[in-house]
C-alpha cells in the first residue's frame, strides 16, 4: 500500500507524463496560427506573466522562470521573434540588455492556447462539483507556492 507521499508523488508524476503525450499536444494546438509547439507557448507565457507595467522581461529572466539554460530560452526567443510572436527591445535603463514584449500575434495564440487548455481542462472535470474544482486549485497552487520557495527560480 503506497503512502501518502508515495502517492502524491506518483499523482505527480503521472500528471506530468500525461501533459507530454502527443495527444494532449496535438488538442492544445490544434488551429493555431504557428509553427511552434508546447514550449514555445510556455516562453510566451512566461513573458506575459513576467512582464510587469508595461516593462518586459530579458531573456535570463525567461529562462530563470521556467528552469532552462540561458542559450536554450535565447534560443525560442529568437524563432519567436523572427515568427512575430515576440519583439525585442533594448531596456531604456541598460542599452545592452533586451526586453521581450509579445506581439499582437503572440498574444492571439497564447490566448487561442489558453482557451484550448482550459476546455480540455473543463471536459476533465465536468463532473466533478464546483468546490471540488477550487480545492484542487487551491491546493495545487500552495504545492506550487512551496516548491517555489524551496527551490526558488534558479
Amino acid at each position: 500500500m503506497p503512502t501518502r507521499i508515495g502517492a502524491l508523488d506518483e499523482t505527480i508524476h503521472g500528471f506530468r507524463v500525461a501533459t507530454q503525450r502527443p495527444a494532449y499536444r496535438q488538442r492544445i494546438l490544434a488551429g493555431l496560427d504557428f509553427e511552434g509547439g508546447i514550449a514555445s507557448l510556455r516562453v510566451l507565457r512566461s513573458v506575459e506573466h513576467l512582464t510587469d507595467g508595461g516593462l518586459g522581461p530579458s531573456i535570463r529572466q525567461v529562462a530563470d522562470d521556467l528552469g532552462i539554460e540561458h542559450s536554450t530560452a535565447s534560443r525560442s526567443v529568437d524563432s519567436l521573434v523572427r515568427g512575430g510572436l515576440l519583439a525585442r527591445g533594448r531596456c531604456a535603463d541598460d542599452q545592452r540588455q533586451a526586453r521581450l514584449s509579445l506581439t499582437e500575434r503572440g498574444l492571439r495564440i497564447l490566448g487561442e492556447a489558453t482557451s484550448h487548455r482550459q476546455e480540455v481542462l473543463s471536459s476533465l472535470v465536468a463532473d466533478w462539483g464546483e468546490r471540488d474544482v477550487e480545492i484542487l486549485a487551491e491546493l495545487l497552487d500552495r504545492l506550487r507556492q512551496r516548491f517555489d520557495e524551496e527551490f526558488g527560480r534558479r
